[in-house]
């Protein structure tokens, strides 16, 4: 390391103990005197598989014929399986089944604070609710505040069940680290962690913690569990002002973030939040943007995401939880897509819906040169009528019942080759139709199906032989798969006309679009599924 870099770890250092020296104990999201419940949250004991000592929970049980979501509420830093939980009564509210746990109480004792003991009862609180409820296992969520978003981060490293979303707010990653800046804060936390991670009784001054006992409790030093987490969404959200007017510096969030998708993979280095952009945020509390979205009611000061897996969102406000869309990612919806290359391109229009829907679980099926019903290059893997039955299986396989089903084909269609049978090109759209609603993964949730345009075609001179004259082809399927669409109680999405005025800008070779046009599609097909999910 160079005197540049060590001068500028010193001064980051330097930042980041020097953000708030006054007592903070968040009563907000520490308080454990409020103890109310909905009626209907029953009082459960779990004997623990690690131990045998009875753990006890919140429970409430939806009454629903149908498997419910699963939420898993995981309490405070200084809480337990009794603090209040405004998530219940939005729980009942939704019909969703709800548990509550105490993973051993308050973290200022070895047996809490991510201690073993704690991952088993969060699993075996997973366990009791999925055998005394009617649990949708596709749909399990956990969420967590502060002590709960540290649960949260744990609970992603080591939990053995296929939980779909992990929402951790204001979230501890590292032990050590949030010791010294506790520390720093004169607030009690300090000593907690001290007494969790040596087992001694200290008093009010003098303690100290296991630096090694520190590392093993901190998910930031956990390996990531990459093959299992391919399936999941891992959501971090932190206020701008937390360390400033909350216990917990945004470097806890931010960091955990780019370990993990580092994990993922070490070259992604567009997705990581870079050490000057950590600065920034630190030290204005704001981050320079000319739009900045919305999260609620709140301002998003920064945002990263790496693909469809993690996503890191800095919002204007403190250490908290929005509890308005705190449930947000447990009503994602499943969709997927069915089309050709400009789907499959990595770049391509599901690429980018992913993007402007990261909330959502959207499988991507799309082949380059898939048809709708042709062997293409006399290859059936290319023929999506043979194929859509496996599409389906693998999508409920990724991520359970599905909402919608969008298919963008047709270009392949209009291949010169296919010229004389242009005209059967409707009718094998109806019999893909009509064979995914014979399909038991439609049968058992009915997603509504979306048919997407053919983008425009303007073959440059060496395309012209593959697709002489194909945009007229195009043009006519169109106005054909409008009908289709129309019959079969689908919607159509037209992008044709959004892309004709501005093809060549937006085209790579004539049949291909560049990403800004792959985008324009994105937008088009999100806009219209926010207006039909609306409904």
């Amino acid at each position: 390391m160079n005197f540049k870099q060590i001068f500028k770890s010193i001064l980051f250092s330097l930042l980041i103990l020097s953000l708030n020296t006054t007592a903070q104990d968040d009563p907000k999201w520490d308080n454990t005197t409020r103890k109310d419940w909905p009626a209907g949250c029953k009082e459960v004991s779990i004997i623990s598989t690690a131990d045998g000592t009875e753990q006890k929970a919140r429970f409430f049980m939806s009454g629903s014929d149908k498997p419910a979501p699963l939420i898993i509420s995981l309490h405070t830093w200084s809480g337990d399986y009794t603090q209040k939980d405004t998530l219940s009564w939005k729980c009942i509210q939704k019909g969703y089944t709800y548990i509550h746990p105490d993973f051993r109480g308050a973290n200022n004792k070895p047996d809490a604070c991510g201690s073993p003991l704690v991952i088993q009862d969060i699993d075996d609180a997973i366990a009791y609710a999925i055998k005394h409820a009617n649990v949708d296992t596709s749909e399990i969520h956990i969420i967590g505040v502060s002590g709960g978003g540290y649960a949260t981060l744990l609970a992603y490293m080591k939990t053995k069940y296929p939980v779909k979303t992990f929402s951790a707010w204001v979230p501890i990653s590292d032990l050590e680290a949030w010791f010294n800046e506790s520390e720093g804060r004169g607030n009690k936390y300090a000593r907690d962690i001290a007494i969790a991670t040596t087992g001694k009784k200290f008093g009010p001054k003098g303690y100290y913690i296991n630096k090694r006992e520190a590392i093993k409790r901190s998910p930031l030093f956990m390996q990531t569990p990459v093959a299992k987490r391919q399936n999941s969404k891992l959501f971090i959200y932190t206020g701008i002002h937390d360390g400033y007017t909350g216990s917990v510096p945004v470097t806890q969030s931010i960091k955990f973030y780019n370990k993990v998708v580092n994990d993922f993979d070490p070259t992604a280095t567009e997705s990581i939040v870079p050490e000057s952009d950590m600065i920034t945020l630190v030290t204005s509390q704001n981050y320079p943007t000319l739009t900045k979205g919305k999260l609620g009611d709140r301002i998003i000061q920064y945002r990263k995401n790496y693909k469809d897996l993690v996503e890191l969102t800095i919002f204007e406000g403190t250490h908290e939880m929005l509890t308005d869309v705190a449930l947000n990612p447990a009503e994602s919806k499943n969709i997927l897509a069915v089309g050709d290359s400009n789907g499959e391109f990595y770049f391509g229009w599901v690429t980018q819906l992913k993007k402007v829907r990261f909330d959502d679980f959207i499988y991507n099926s799309c082949i380059s040169g898939n048809t709708i019903g042709y062997d293409n290059l006399n290859r059936p893997a290319l023929n999506t009528l043979r194929n859509i039955d496996r599409y389906l299986d693998e999508a409920y396989a990724y991520s359970g019942k599905q909402d919608a089903i969008v298919i963008m084909l047709g270009t392949n269609d209009c291949k010169a080759v296919f010229t004389d049978n242009i005209k059967n090109v409707p009718d094998s759209m109806r019999t893909l139709i009509a064979k995914i609603k014979a399909h038991p993964v439609y049968q058992a949730s009915h997603p509504k199906l979306f048919i997407v345009s053919p983008p425009p075609m303007n073959p440059h001179p060496e395309l012209h032989e593959k697709y002489l004259k194909g945009n007229n082809r195009i043009q006519y399927l169109v106005k054909e798969f409008k009908k289709v669409a129309k019959e079969e109680g689908c919607v159509f999405i037209n992008t044709y006309p959004h892309l004709e005025g501005v093809f060549d800008y937006v085209t790579i070779d004539g049949i291909h679009l560049k990403p800004e046009g792959q985008m324009v599609i994105a937008k088009i097909i999100s806009e219209t599924l926010d207006s039909y999910f609306r409904q």
